[in-house]
């Protein structure tokens, strides 16, 4: 899931984006609850990831803004 750290956040948190996008539209059509349950594991997984790309955004500009945060 972790992507390389040269490609822009804001490009890596799209491609998140997309891929919720897709798990979602998928767990929709499921009808086996398996499936629904696996789709569902990995909607969590990809949230979670785009939270840590987002607080690494967040800590870069309170970094080069000069802001103590608090």
């Amino acid at each position: 899931m972790t992507q390389s750290l040269k490609a822009p956040v804001k490009a890596r948190i799209r491609r998140v984006d997309d891929t919720l996008r897709r798990l979602v539209e998928r767990r929709g059509r499921c009808e086996d609850p398996t499936e629904i349950l696996r789709a569902t594991e990995s909607i969590d997984r990809w949230l979670d990831e785009r939270l840590v790309l987002m607080r690494n955004r967040d800590d870069r500009q309170l970094a080069t803004s000069g802001r103590a945060s608090g």
